[in-house]
């Protein structure tokens, strides 16, 4: 090579039909996920094992469309449907803790009430006396 000519490096050519299954099942996952949160949204006592075995499956299906697709040849597409992906599962997440805090919070009442109807206050800290 010359001192005058330059070594051009050129970026993968990126073919939107080699992400086509990827996009496929980065979809297929945002609904799913989407579609939990409808549910819990309408009814916080829903059953979630459907779901549950839903997004066992997207899961799958995500990581097997993402080992055919390096991620260098991810389209502009891929890249928006992903950034999509992260916010319904930061929603999902958000919405999920939320019920987690709240079923804790029953169950540490629940505790506390069958303790104190067992209780025959043995154990039980004295009332402080009456300031006179």
């Amino acid at each position: 090579m010359d001192a005058g000519q330059e070594l051009v490096v050129q970026s993968p050519v990126v073919n939107p039909a080699v992400s086509g299954p990827l996009v496929i099942a980065i979809d297929r996952a945002i609904e799913v996920v989407e579609a939990e949160t409808r549910a819990l949204r309408a009814n916080p006592t829903t059953d979630l094992k459907p779901f549950e075995y839903r997004k066992s499956q997207a899961l799958l299906d995500l990581t097997r469309a993402r080992s055919l697709v390096p991620p260098s040849a991810y389209t502009e597409d891929v890249k928006d449907r992903l950034v999509d992906f992260k916010d319904v599962l930061q929603e999902n997440v958000d919405l999920l803790t939320l019920h987690m805090n709240a079923v804790s919070e029953v169950v540490k009442m629940m505790s506390r009430t069958m303790l104190d109807q067992e209780s025959d206050g043995t154990y039980a800290a004295p009332f402080p006396e009456p300031a006179r």
